[in-house]
């Protein structure tokens, strides 16, 4: 167990990123597909019957009224999300009661496995969902936990600087390759690869980062959660990402029409941008791995709750360039919408790990898996009040539509102010950042 943060290379860092890369390869290949697999292939009635579909569908119509293929799509399609968000806890605290956290993040890898396979066919891509979902559920959160007690109780927002950078390669290239895929040789081929891309994320796993060892005295269940630091961490991250999820929802929208999207003549997809917000956040990230030892050293680096207030601040900045960008007549530069874009990165970099640091630090070991799954709930909130602001997007003026999220980070900002200063990890002390 390591009360220092002895920085990466630590022993079974590389393989726990490694493999949240390629967890995320399939998450995002799988996502981002996931609308037009439905409307191309399962909503048609050609080809053999997909197990539990009409069920379903009759199921979630009863409740919101049949409206269409596309309306039902966009309803599966949220209900998937919302439910790999909602089982993270509950995989953490299976993983919890019984100890094998290991063994936890073994049978969700396979279970992901499993369900992309059943997903490359019709007849049973419903339970390829709902494999998905489980296989999510057991490998999402504790994978964050297993790196977080690198750290031990000290939390590490680098190590979880260069976990997100990992991350954001893994959702970089998934959509990316996966959607090529589909449209070259199909979906079945797409689903394959990300099927792949977890037996990859397996032996990675047989690989076996060097388990974390804790005294028995530490996994005491009844060992109390430092809630006071949590809950305003878990809010304050939560209303960050309620303003920054909408960069891949009306954000694109708003560029598409107002935005000069060529250069040199070459047309940029609006989808692009997305993927230059994963750009930035790589090299934004790796580079506060290197940042964050070079201020412990000088005795200057900011306390993990200023860090996340000030990742809400900038992206506050982010959205209040848009507001300013959206007040010009006619079409707008390129330069502009990507310095927002790179705000919120920037919000983001300093954000997620701080408040993910936090809440691990905060945890008992005993309770580490769920506390995290409890984390990435910010993740289910903030789709929901994206989704709903952007049906705003219509019936406001775009300045007043952009100025509500500015509000929004801006309220983050401030509730990562309570975080009380001599409990807030910080990412690296002095004497370990030279490690």
């Amino acid at each position: 167990m390591r009360d220092r943060d002895t920085p990466p290379p630590a022993p079974g860092f590389w393989t726990l990123a490694g493999v949240e890369a390629w967890e995320r390869f399939a998450i995002q290949g799988a996502k981002s597909l996931l609308t037009l697999f439905l409307l191309t292939d399962l909503l048609r009635p050609s080809g053999p019957p997909v197990l539990g579909l009409a069920g379903l569908r009759a199921a979630i119509e009863g409740v919101t009224g049949t409206r269409g293929d596309i309306a039902f799509a966009s309803q599966l399609y949220g209900l998937y999300g919302a439910l790999t968000y909602l089982i993270l806890p509950l995989g953490g605290w299976l993983a919890d009661r019984s100890g094998r956290r290991r063994v936890a993040m073994f049978v969700g890898a396979g279970l992901m496995a499993a369900g992309l396979v059943a997903l490359t066919g019709r007849p049973f891509a419903l339970v390829g969902l709902g494999l998905l979902i489980g296989g999510i559920g057991l490998l999402k959160g504790n994978l964050a936990a297993e790196v977080g007690a690198l750290r031990g109780s000290a939390g590490g927002e680098r190590l979880f600087a260069a976990y997100l950078a990992f991350l954001n390669g893994g959702a970089l290239l998934g959509p990316l390759l996966c959607g090529w895929l589909a449209e070259r040789y199909g979906f079945g081929t797409a689903f394959a690869a990300m099927a792949a891309s977890m037996a990859v994320a397996v032996l990675l796993l047989l690989r076996a980062a060097p388990r974390v060892t804790v005294p028995a005295a530490a996994q005491d269940d009844g060992a109390a959660v430092a809630w006071r630091q949590v809950v305003p961490a878990i809010v304050a991250v939560t209303l960050c990402f309620c303003a920054y999820e909408q960069l891949t929802n009306i954000v694109l929208v708003w560029a598409e029409a107002r935005v000069a999207l060529s250069v040199g003549g070459f047309a940029v997809p609006p989808g692009w941008l997305a993927a230059a917000d994963g750009l930035f956040t790589i090299a934004l990230a790796l580079g506060a791995y290197r940042l964050w030892p070079w201020l412990a050293r000088r005795r200057c680096e900011p306390a993990a709750g200023i860090k996340l207030a000030l990742g809400g601040v900038a992206i506050a900045l982010g959205y209040g360039l848009i507001a300013l960008l959206s007040m010009r007549v006619g079409a707008v530069g390129l330069a502009g919408p990507l310095a927002a874009i790179l705000l919120l990165g920037i919000g983001v970099v300093l954000s997620w790990p701080s408040a993910l640091a936090i809440v691990t630090a905060a945890a008992p070991p005993g309770r580490r898996g769920m506390m995290t799954g409890l984390f990435y709930l910010h993740g289910f909130v903030a789709h929901l009040v994206v989704g709903q602001l952007g049906t705003l997007y219509p019936v406001m003026s775009a300045p007043r539509f952009w100025m509500i999220h500015v509000a929004l980070a801006l309220a983050g900002a401030v509730v990562a102010l309570a975080i009380p200063r001599d409990q807030a990890t910080t990412t690296s002390t002095a004497d370990s950042a030279s490690a």
